[in-house]
Parts: C-alpha cells; sequence; structure tokens
C-alpha cells in the first residue's frame, strides 16, 4: 500500500468525528449523573422522582456518534 485513497482519508476522519462525539456524549452523561448522586439534591425527593429521563440530545448524538464511527470502519474496509 503505497498511500491511503482519498475515501480512506474521509474514513478516517469520520471514524474519529465519531469517537469525539461518543467521547463528549459520554462526559456529559458522568457529569449529569454525578450530580443527580449528589445526597444534597436528593433530600425530601422519592426514588421515583430521581430517575433520569433519557434526553433527545443523548440519544441524536449516541446514534450520529455510533453511525459515523460505523461508517467509516466500512469506507475505510471497502477501499483497502
Amino acid at each position: 500500500m503505497d498511500a491511503l485513497v482519498v475515501e480512506q482519508v474521509w474514513a478516517t476522519l469520520m471514524f474519529i468525528l465519531g469517537s469525539l462525539i461518543l467521547n463528549t456524549c459520554s462526559k456529559w452523561e458522568r457529569k449529569e449523573q454525578a450530580v443527580a448522586k449528589d445526597p444534597r439534591n436528593r433530600y425530601g425527593k422519592r426514588k421515583s422522582d430521581m430517575v433520569k429521563p433519557k434526553t433527545l440530545r443523548g440519544s441524536i448524538m449516541t446514534f450520529l456518534g455510533a453511525g459515523l464511527c460505523l461508517g467509516g470502519m466500512i469506507l475505510f474496509m471497502i477501499h483497502v
């Protein structure tokens, strides 16, 4: 293999972008979970009130990040 073709470069960029999106989403979810676990924020509330609903932002970021990673891997392997 002499050099990467243009599609492989794009595939690598797609994979890196998808990884960054998934990493960012994970960091945000961990921060929100840490705030929810803090006893000072739970005082006087029932456990049923503390269930965090799934956010549309988190779902979109997860699907977009996973799609970019998977698409990048497939595109790279097609042009090997």
